[in-house]
């Protein structure tokens, strides 16, 4: 009975269109505003963790601002030397055993001025392992060559580096970097040219090169897993009460210390005795450098990066590692952050412009429920309860939400789709960097046209609480009288 007094109530008031087609313009609205803000975010972050930053860091915790591409202070005046991923080799060991993560990247950073056939260019040097790279950025496509072996001294560079350079694969670039008066020049041969999926101003910072290089040029001690245990016992070599003279008992005068092919034979048969009968020494073998600034990490597709993160600072918390994991957007740095507060800046405008509509839509509501003061003085005069008449103008205003809401995602669907047809392009770099694409594609969602039903609801039962209490607060006798 009450919704079908509800539906007769808004079915006899002119007002009910006027109310319904304002909500719905302003859900359509939301709705657009909505599918634009997702479809760029979700573009940009997409672009940026198949290109070069992955799904998070891992970097040093420092006290300044710090990304893939250095020290993201505006002027420092001098060559910032980055800290290092310590302990390495244990939080590699870390990040292997996670099922979740597929994929880890180590990185060494630097900078410096790459010069070939008189072009000079300021770029980020990024020593990485080739191979492994390309394998983990899934938007880098190489066009030509092939990514360098590890110790090959080789670099990869983008299609619009190489044309700006003037240089194509096998011919050899070089690399100088200012370290107060001095200068460190070293040089790498192009194995591959590559182009990315889309079309940015921030891919063209940098250029992969084979890390032995930017240790080299960045002068980047190079350290490894090469360990030696031994027991504590046997760490005196010499007693406290040795006699130095005893040392040279049986010494003996000889013409050489290796007189002929065989002594050195011997001499090396006798070192291998002595290492093989020592079980109490233990040696580990280099195997790679534990020199890397940064490891980049790519999840399994569906994986949650913000969860990760959380759980993997814990982890380093709790082993006091100076570390710490950061999202993409971090590892991006301040262009990165740049984008971001500046579609955050437009969707707080978008958010003013749809409050101030909303503000009047619940106006409209209240003086709606307000003129009805007589019809609600009358129905309490007969016997209507307050529950009776809440539940009537509860219900009402409910409907028109719905309505209002289902009206307006449904033009809002249309206005994306028209939008879509359009195949909006863009050849101004900012606008290609700040909605993450050449190419303007909007997306609407099953959860954002939940979160404006919802919000829809919320506003009508915000606009008949209020009306309706103070209706309830007059007598019925006034009210019939049509007391406001």
């Amino acid at each position: 009975m009450l919704v079908k007094l509800a539906f007769k109530n808004i079915l006899s008031r002119k007002s009910s269109v006027v109310i319904v087609l304002f909500m719905a313009f302003s859900a359509a609205l939301l709705s657009v505003a909505n599918a634009v803000f997702d479809s760029t975010e979700q573009g940009v972050e997409s672009s940026f963790i198949s290109s070069f930053t992955g799904d998070f860091i891992i970097r040093p915790v420092s006290d300044v601002p710090l990304s893939l591409f250095g020290d993201e202070t505006p002027v420092t005046g001098e060559l910032t030397e980055i800290e290092r991923v310590i302990p390495y080799n244990e939080i590699m060991q870390e990040l292997q055993m996670d099922s979740d993560i597929v994929a880890t990247i180590p990185q060494v950073t630097g900078v410096g001025i790459m010069e070939h056939g008189g072009n000079h260019l300021v770029v980020s040097l990024f020593g990485v392992s080739a191979k492994e790279y390309v394998s983990a950025m899934t938007a880098l496509h190489i066009k030509e060559g092939q990514p360098y072996s590890s110790g090959q001294k080789g670099m990869m560079i983008s299609e619009k580096i190489a044309a700006t350079i003037n240089a194509k694969v096998g011919d050899t670039v070089q690399f100088t970097v200012a370290d107060g008066p001095s200068f460190r020049i070293r040089a790498a041969t192009v194995t591959a040219i590559f182009t990315y999926e889309t079309d940015n101003a921030i891919f063209e910072r940098f250029v992969l090169v084979d890390p032995d290089v930017v240790r080299s040029i960045m002068d980047i001690s190079d350290t490894t897993g090469f360990e030696i245990e031994i027991e504590e016992d046997k760490t005196n070599l010499l007693a406290d009460d040795l006699d130095m003279d005893e040392l040279f008992d049986f010494a003996s005068d000889v013409d050489a210390a290796f007189d002929t092919e065989t002594d050195i034979i011997e001499e090396q048969s006798f070192v291998e005795d002595i290492w093989q009968s020592n079980a109490d020494v233990v040696v580990e073998l280099p195997q790679e450098s534990s020199s890397w600034n940064f490891i980049i990490c790519r999840l399994k597709n569906g994986s949650d990066a913000a969860k990760k993160i959380k759980s993997l600072n814990r982890i380093f918390r709790r082993n006091d590692w100076p570390v710490q994991a950061v999202n993409w957007r971090n590892a991006a740095g301040s262009t990165a952050l740049y984008l971001y507060w500046m579609r955050a800046i437009f969707n707080a405008g978008i958010l003013i412009v749809l409050a101030a509509g909303f503000i009047v839509v619940n106006n409209t509501l209240v003086i709606n429920v307000l003129d009805r003061t007589r019809e609600i003085g009358t129905m309490r005069a007969v016997g209507s309860s307050r529950l009776f008449v809440s539940l009537q103008c509860m219900l009402e205003t409910s409907i028109m939400s719905i309505m209002s809401a289902a009206l307006g995602c449904f033009l809002g669907w249309l206005a994306i789709k028209g939008i879509n047809a359009a195949q909006i392009t863009f050849t101004n770099s900012f606008l290609i960097q700040l909605f993450g694409s050449s190419t303007f594609v909007a997306k609407i969602t099953g959860v954002t046209l939940g979160k404006i039903l919802l919000l829809m609801l919320l506003l009508g039962v915000a606009g008949w609480i209020y009306p309706v209490a103070t209706a309830l607060k007059i007598s019925p006798i006034k009210a019939m009288q049509g007391a406001k």
